[in-house]
């Protein structure tokens, strides 16, 4: 029927110069979600992006995507370029917190509020404000995928429609995310196969923990007191992989059965990144420390060899998919007490909520790795909180805002009533 086009600064990997594959954060699997709600009512989605290398052309899971150097200190100039190349209605899907040159009827998404450093001058954040009144005074609509954001915009911000801004939680496939069978199929012998012997059946491929050097020389095969945990977010500052290097350390010296697994993307060749590599090739307990980026049809398998999941945000986060799938999987979060994991982790009932400091992560750490009870209670009041966020809801929620936005001349902010 029409083209729609999705303007973001990251979709195709552009910041390893990878531009055949798409970049695996949160940011660019929504995208790639909303391109299939835009599908799914007969239009075809194209995605323009900034790219920190060449411009590029490509067709990536069937969408056509578009990629345009530019300089970082003139990014509202760089989305005025993208959105004089793109095709029918535009929706600006990321840096709505710079004043943007924006399209009239266009419709925006805010991902998560970035500024909420403590230590940002009091100017910068003056700005953000300005720039986000801004997106507000010429944007129809602006959907948010957390609630702290439309509380900043009720706090700082003026605007006459309360339905300007429309709250749609991000995501999880509960059907597919979901906890690993406690009943295992039967031996070849016809007897009930245990978790440890399935996993020895099938090469220790879910086995929480390779064996130390102390258990090969002794030959111990028991896999009591094991204890894996997942860091599986982007190798980055805001992320926490700082305090959680940190919290490693102590962790593994403590817990000679501990391992810790980190998995997610990396910027090849960023500061962070190369000082992650060095620690992990050069940590004495290095034969505890895995590192793996998983495609996304095989992170399941990373959440289900796993008893903690630590989710060590220090800013900029919105409802995260690595806690909602984390979750969903019935497995107990550690999360920051950041942004939209406010929205979905209760301290004591469902995960353990905690300031995003090397202290407090360890604690908390400690806490679950001694007392399995613990991690079970919260694991499974976990996946009952994953359920109320399933995906089939988000889908239904952004058809609500897409059809009149697609179908009508009227604000979508009116339509929305």
């Amino acid at each position: 029927m029409g083209y729609v086009s999705i303007l973001t600064h990251s979709f195709a990997d552009g910041y390893n110069r990878d531009f055949e594959r798409l970049f695996g954060g949160g940011l660019e699997r929504y995208i790639y979600q909303l391109c299939q709600v835009v599908r799914s009512l007969g239009h075809t989605p194209q995605v323009h992006q900034l790219s920190y290398y060449d411009a590029f052309h490509r067709h990536i899971e069937g969408i056509e995507v578009f990629g345009y150097p530019y300089d970082p200190q003139l990014i509202p100039d760089a989305f005025g370029e993208m959105a004089s190349h793109a095709k029918g209605k535009i929706i600006y899907a990321s840096c709505i917190w710079h004043p943007l040159p924006y399209v009239p009827n266009s419709l925006g998404i805010c991902h998560g509020i970035n500024w909420d450093r403590q230590g940002i001058p009091s100017s910068v954040k003056q700005e953000v404000a300005l720039s986000i009144q801004h997106a507000l005074d010429h944007l129809e609509t602006v959907v948010s995928v957390d609630s702290h954001f439309l509380t900043f915009c009720r706090a700082v911000c003026t605007y006459k429609n309360p339905q300007q801004i429309i709250l749609i939680p991000n995501a999880v496939d509960t059907d597919y995310f979901k906890p690993l069978e406690t009943e295992w199929p039967l031996s070849d012998e016809g007897d009930q196969l245990t978790e440890h012997t399935l996993r020895k059946k099938t090469g220790n491929r879910m086995v929480h923990l390779h064996q130390t050097e102390e258990d090969s020389e002794t030959g111990d095969d028991d896999q009591a007191g094991r204890v894996r945990i997942l860091f599986p977010r982007r190798i980055s500052l805001e992320r926490g992989i700082i305090p959680m290097m940190l919290s490693a350390d102590y962790l593994l010296g403590a817990y000679p059965l501990l391992e810790i697994e980190f998995a997610g993307e990396r910027v090849q060749g960023s500061t962070v990144g190369r000082a992650f590599e060095m620690w992990r090739k050069h940590h004495p307990h290095k034969s505890r420390i895995l590192s793996k980026s998983y495609p996304f049809d095989e992170m399941i398998t990373a959440y289900h060899m796993a008893d903690i999941v630590v989710i060590p945000t220090i800013f900029s986060e919105g409802t995260s998919y690595a806690c909602l799938e984390a979750m969903s999987c019935g497995i107990p979060v550690i999360a920051g007490n950041v942004g939209g994991l406010n929205d979905l982790v209760q301290d004591g009932f469902n995960g353990l909520l905690v300031s995003p400091e090397e202290a407090h992560i360890t604690a908390a750490l400690c806490r679950l790795i001694e007392d399995e009870e613990l991690r079970t209670q919260l694991g499974k009041q976990a996946r009952q909180t994953a359920l109320s966020y399933d995906e089939q809801k988000w889908k239904l929620a952004w058809k609500k805002v897409l059809e009149p936005f697609l179908n009508s001349k009227t604000p979508l902010s009116e339509a929305a009533d």
